[in-house]
């Protein structure tokens, strides 16, 4: 079973979020509109609690969704990222975590992206869409749009990981 792998580091405290790649796109879909925790002005706390918790219990029971977490990042932590990494089409990770990712990795086939390439892209790809709409080209217009779903669904990935190890590191029970 192909699994995208997302890598959120906090504090020294990881989260890793396994989903399969069958369910990438309806995953994503539910989680549309999430807010990174640092996004939300008022009550972080609440959020992550009382909306943000429930979406992912309801995503857990529905696809096939495996959060992990690790208050620190030990040979624990690698030991699971390289079981998962065996079926993985790719890594979306954190960009602390990147150069050490990267080293683990480099031999297998799997695609490592960092989570600081993804916002210049979506920008990059937002930019020739309206190009390409401006000219009415619609070939090109299909092409980018299904490349920039992707990175948006790299986006959303990362975000869960995010709030998931911030939801865990602040004693809010998963």
């Amino acid at each position: 079973m192909p699994v995208v792998i997302a890598i959120d580091e906090s504090n020294n405290a990881v989260a890793i979020i396994v989903v399969n790649y069958d369910d990438l796109h309806r995953l994503t879909k539910e989680f549309r509109g999430i807010k990174h925790f640092r996004e939300v002005k008022r009550n972080r706390n609440l959020y992550l609690k009382d909306e943000f918790k429930p979406r992912l219990e309801r995503a857990m029971r529905k696809y096939y969704l495996e959060p992990r977490y690790y208050p620190k990042i030990d040979h624990y932590f690698w030991e699971d990222v390289e079981y998962y990494a065996r079926f993985g089409l790719e890594i979306i990770v954190d960009d602390k975590l990147w150069r050490a990712v990267v080293d683990r990795f480099e031999d297998m086939q799997i695609s490592i992206v960092k989570e600081g390439d993804i916002a210049p892209a979506i920008e990059e790809l937002k930019r020739k869409l309206w190009k390409a709409q401006k000219e009415k080209d619609v070939i090109t217009q299909k092409q980018i749009e299904k490349e920039l779903e992707y990175y948006i669904q790299r986006s959303i990935l990362i975000t869960i990981a995010d709030n998931y190890v911030n939801l865990r590191r602040r004693g809010l029970k998963h």
